[in-house]
């Protein structure tokens, strides 16, 4: 069995589980708005994902939900 043939599995493998923790952790959330806002409103700049992240939380802060704390 060559090298090619084994790194590949794992490299998809890991793709795959990194994939898996950016949507679990919510990393993948800045990604998609930037991906939104090139498609939908190309000649307005994205947040930086600093900001982003400021203002996701402030909204999470503001209506809790259905959070338990």
């Amino acid at each position: 069995m060559s090298a090619h043939a084994v790194t590949t599995p794992l490299r998809r493998a890991w793709r795959a589980l990194a994939w898996y923790v950016n949507g679990l952790t919510g990393q993948s959330r800045y990604a998609a708005y930037v991906a939104h806002e090139r498609a939908s409103h190309p000649d307005r700049e994205p947040m930086s994902e600093r900001e982003f992240w400021r203002r996701h939380y402030a909204r999470q802060d503001a209506d809790p939900g259905a959070r338990c704390c």
